[in-house]
């Protein structure tokens, strides 16, 4: 790492940030582990305590690292959640179209059947046969027919594991399962999603992309 004890303090900060994410890379310091103890940290990093807390408050900030008091600094398990939190409020900001937000997530759900499929996973059917009557449950409150529709296609995105996938792809459904469907939703839905497992269960990606696409009204 290069020397950076002449900088000046804001710059100083900025770098001691970039060095401890080149640290960690380095070092395979994975989600869950902990960083050294704060004044071993300033010793490899060469800088006071005080410009290391700056930088360690930064990555908090960013998401990558949680700060436990009295325990210290561990790289976050969630570190993609601020960066859905921002992108989903660029989103609303900029106005985006409702049929691009659906494009994003379509795409990003496809992908994950696509994979899944060749990969040979296997879909949790019986997780999913519950949650499409949930959905359609008579009565139900919109909300409750929104969360069970949302579960319904992170279980599906979650088969492929691949956990960044998930994260994106949630924002984008949670989004799109509050769009209003009207009264007819929850009953068109059950019977969307009904030919959807049947396509899943029969490993045909096309059949199964169809589906989605009718059900997002692409």
């Amino acid at each position: 790492m290069k020397p950076i004890e002449k900088a000046e303090r804001y710059t100083l900060s900025k770098l001691v940030v970039h060095n401890l994410k080149q640290y960690i890379v380095e070092n395979g310091i994975l989600p869950g582990q902990k960083l050294p103890a704060e004044r071993e940290l300033a010793q490899i990093m060469k800088v006071s305590r005080a410009i290391l807390r700056e930088a360690l408050r930064s990555l908090e900030s960013a998401g990558i690292l949680e700060i436990r008091h009295g325990e210290g600094a561990f790289i976050s398990a969630n570190s993609l959640s601020p960066l859905l939190e921002q992108l989903s409020f660029a989103a609303s900001l900029s106005g985006s179209n409702a049929g691009e937000l659906l494009e994003i997530r379509y795409l990003l759900e496809a992908a994950a059947v696509d994979a899944a499929l060749k990969k040979g996973g296997a879909f949790p059917f019986d997780e999913l046969e519950r949650l499409i009557e949930a959905a359609a449950a008579p009565g139900a409150p919109k909300p409750q027919t929104d969360e069970a529709d949302a579960a319904f296609h992170l279980a599906v995105v979650r088969t492929l594991g691949n956990g960044s996938l998930a994260q994106l792809a949630e924002l984008f459904i949670r989004q799109a399962a509050t769009a209003d469907g009207g009264p007819a939703a929850p009953a068109r839905a059950a019977e969307e999603h009904a030919r959807y497992v049947r396509a899943l269960r029969e490993a045909n990606a096309e059949a199964a992309k169809f589906v989605l696409r009718e059900h997002l009204r692409l």
